[in-house]
């Protein structure tokens, strides 16, 4: 009985199994087809890209912007950064300059004028700058008069400079930069026997500038010469993170169309900043100058019959000798000079401190009183105070071995501040120091007297 029960569970078993067996196999043809419905959604996707893709059709509406666009170097140029009218004034000469300036896209219309209130010197300018992508240019027009001998008896009633320049500057990258430029200066004088009346200086200057493109007397050796700003002191801020700077230009005159000038002038100066203390530091200026070429046209002058008349070689018993700045084929505002702003502080004498051949170094030390502070007085905001000493020396003549004689240095000295403050949307620079003369000792053509003196001058300048 035992072998039936196991016969029948087992033939009931195979029974179930095979029941089973079946049942599974039905249902292993609907779950093939399950991957079919891949091939339906690829189209589906494929459908929507042909529709979608001309959306962004009207997005190239922003692209006219470009043309506005400013390279780095003509955008962060010197003459960007401030747009609005600034004013500068100068003490003791009694001078102010007003600059307006307009910046539409890449284009700078500026407008300055200059005048002194002690004799009456006045000098306009416009000027059109036009920023491209790797260089810069400039057209400038201006028109100088000036009245030098203003009060006293000479014939001389004033002095009259007028022309136009192009200018075109090349910046490499932050610190370098190119230049070029043409110009042409019409002369014109109150005394109609002057032998410089009615002439034409034209001239063309090639000129390398590395370092900070803040500082105007770098400016000026590469570029445009008249209508700029003349600190007394260097600005502490604009010497710029590396330090040192450097320009260095060479300019040829030629008796080309209406030119009656002929030189080759070589310029150059340097500026390095010493640091002293995390706070102080020395500021260190050498300027030196040539003439590499140049022509005597005079050494004496007569007049006859009302014509003056004027030679080289002996003088004649009836003539007179020529003062060394009117000599050769120069224009005396392209002399070098060791008397001004940019040059010893102290000394005087416009013609006694002139020369063909010139060199000078100053040094100006600067000590913190305060920085970065808000001391309010009524509207105005102290924000830094330096105390500046200052020491300087140099040498001017007419030979080429004037700047090699250290025995006949002029040697200056002084104090003085420079202050930076805020009154309303303007910011104010304020420079004032004293100079002293030390040493002038007498040379030939120049005595003591002629060239030693005190001076305060004072720069009040204005960036809005």
């Amino acid at each position: 009985m035992i072998m039936r029960i196991d016969r029948s569970s087992i033939f009931l078993a195979a029974i179930l199994a095979a029941r089973i067996a079946v049942g599974q196999e039905s249902p292993q043809p609907t779950s093939q087809p399950a991957p079919q419905p891949q091939p339906t959604t690829q189209p589906a996707l494929q459908t929507p890209p042909p529709a979608t893709e001309p959306a962004p059709s009207p997005q190239p509406a922003p692209e006219p912007e470009p043309p506005g666009i400013l390279s780095r170097q003509a955008g962060a140029a010197y003459d960007r950064r401030d747009v609005f009218p600034s004013v500068n004034i100068y003490v003791p000469e009694g001078q102010a300059s007003i600059r307006i300036r307009k910046l539409i896209r890449n284009v700078l219309f500026e407008s300055q004028i200059d005048y002194r209130f002690v004799n009456g010197d006045v000098s306009t300018f416009l000027r059109y700058k036009y920023y491209a992508k790797n260089y810069t240019y400039k057209f400038g027009v201006f028109d100088t008069i000036g009245f030098p001998d203003i009060g006293s008896r000479s014939t001389q009633e004033f002095e009259r400079v007028r022309g136009g320049l192009l200018l075109t500057e090349f910046p490499r990258d932050y610190n370098k930069r190119y230049f070029w430029l043409v110009q042409d200066d019409r002369l014109t004088f109150g005394d109609t026997t002057r032998v410089d009346n009615r002439k034409n200086n034209i001239y063309t200057k090639f000129g390398y500038q590395f370092g900070t493109q803040f500082d105007e007397r770098l400016n000026a050796i590469v570029g445009e010469t008249r209508g700029r700003i003349v600190p007394v002191l260097t600005a502490f801020r604009e010497i710029g993170p590396q330090k040192l700077s450097l320009a260095v230009a060479l300019t040829e005159s030629a008796g080309i169309s209406t030119g009656d000038y002929k030189y080759t002038k070589l310029e150059s100066e340097a500026l390095r900043r010493w640091d002293v203390t995390p706070a102080s530091f020395v500021v260190t200026r050498a300027h030196i100058g040539t003439f590499l070429t140049k022509t005597t046209i005079r050494d004496w002058c007569r007049t006859v019959n009302g014509v003056q008349q004027c030679g080289t070689g002996p003088k004649p018993d009836d003539a007179v000798l020529v003062p060394p700045i009117e000599r050769y084929s120069i224009p005396a505002y392209e002399m070098f000079s060791l008397s001004g702003r940019e040059a010893l502080k102290s000394v005087r004498g416009k013609d006694a401190a002139a020369g063909t051949n010139e060199l000078h170094v100053t040094n100006e030390y600067f000590v913190p009183v305060f920085r970065n502070r808000d001391y309010r007085t009524f509207s105005l905001h102290w924000n830094t105070l330096y105390g500046i000493g200052y020491v300087g020396a140099g040498n001017v003549g007419y030979s080429y071995s004037a700047p090699l004689k250290v025995r006949d240095f002029i040697v200056d000295a002084g104090l003085g501040a420079e202050a930076s403050l805020t009154l309303r949307d303007f910011e104010v620079l304020l420079s004032i120091v004293g100079a002293h003369t030390i040493r002038a000792p007498d040379i030939t053509g120049r005595t003591t007297k002629d060239i030693k003196g005190n001076k305060v001058l004072v720069s009040l300048r204005t960036i809005r």
